[in-house]
């Protein structure tokens, strides 16, 4: 997905399931993550993000 198309509160899909954008650092290409199954965030590389979800 595209770094420009990423904004934080959106909920998307990942290779390892949903989650929620916290962060986006589009000079490194970078998301900060939330996903419902894990209590630490985890920062992706944008390419991971898949695809929005509703």
């Amino acid at each position: 997905m595209d770094i420009h198309d990423i904004r934080p509160g959106m909920y998307c899909q990942t290779r390892e399931g949903a989650a929620w954008v916290l962060e986006v650092d589009r000079q490194n290409q970078l998301v900060l993550l939330q996903r419902e199954d894990e209590t630490t965030p985890v920062q992706v590389r944008s390419e991971e993000i898949l695809a929005p979800r509703d």
